[in-house]
């Protein structure tokens, strides 16, 4: 997920679904509020050029986002917006009630052992699997990785302003580091 010039990330289009022109997302904002009929949205392509949308309808199947856009109406349509990234404006977002957070957000945060105050890594990116978890993939100063989960016994304090979370990871987690 990536953030740049006040816009975010809210999905990020794996392939085609269906012979309608849907398409199936990992959801980003993990809120269907950001995916509201109507909805102008940017598909980012892999090719760098950028495609305005505007969202007909979206729904949930087997804990995959599903996506149908204006004017996508064929399976081939819908192969043009594989592996695009869905960006919006964030002053057209909704705000957040406290202890939500944007993924995008989480991005690049350190990640602080609440009770020595070490710095463990940094936020690389955040991965919502259907049906499970947030996991945040923090990756320390050797590029090892530690897939975290994002739970409230785990992830104790989020502070965005000082791109800050404290943890308190369970006995032998560290150890997984790949």
């Amino acid at each position: 997920m990536r953030e740049g010039a006040g816009h975010l990330t809210i999905a990020r289009i794996t392939r085609p679904r269906g012979n309608k022109g849907e398409v199936a997302a990992d959801d980003l904002a993990d809120s269907m509020r950001c995916f509201e009929p109507g909805r102008i949205v940017a598909a980012a392509l892999p090719n760098g050029t950028e495609r305005q949308l505007c969202i007909e309808r979206a729904w949930r199947h087997q804990g995959r986002l599903i996506l149908k856009f204006s004017g996508v109406g064929s399976i081939s349509d819908a192969e043009q917006l594989r592996l695009a990234e869905i960006v919006v404006g964030r002053e057209s977002l909704a705000p957040l009630a406290d202890g939500e957070y944007y993924l995008d957000d989480l991005v690049g945060c350190s990640l602080v052992d609440e009770d020595t105050g070490r710095k463990l890594g940094s936020v690389a990116n955040v991965y919502s699997p259907p049906g499970g978890v947030l996991l945040i993939s923090v990756v320390d100063e050797e590029r090892k990785e530690l897939l975290v989960p994002f739970a409230n016994d785990i992830c104790r304090e989020v502070d965005l302003a000082a791109r800050r979370i404290s943890v308190r990871l369970p006995d032998g987690m560290e150890e997984l580091k790949a």
